[in-house]
């Protein structure tokens, strides 16, 4: 599957220290892939240093996952919080 916009919400912030929850039926492999999040940069100002809160697996065997984005030349790539 792929990034679905409708299903993004931003809880608050501001670039760079922004926070979005995220529900998607993608499994978190997919989801952390780089470019996942591209269109996001534009819909929703994403920015490096931002947090997605992600529900992944929805509709199955949800998780919850923290990721942090990195923005640069118009790519989006994340990664898990330890």
């Amino acid at each position: 599957m792929t990034y679905d916009s409708t299903t993004m919400r931003l809880m608050g912030g501001v670039p760079g220290q922004q926070l979005f929850l995220y529900r998607t039926a993608d499994a978190v492999a997919a989801v952390s892939a780089s470019g996942y999040f591209n269109n996001a940069i534009a819909e929703y100002n994403l920015s490096s240093g931002d947090m997605i809160l992600t529900v992944s697996g929805f509709g199955a065997l949800p998780v919850l996952d923290g990721l942090v984005a990195s923005v640069s030349g118009g790519n989006a790539t994340t990664g898990l919080l330890a």
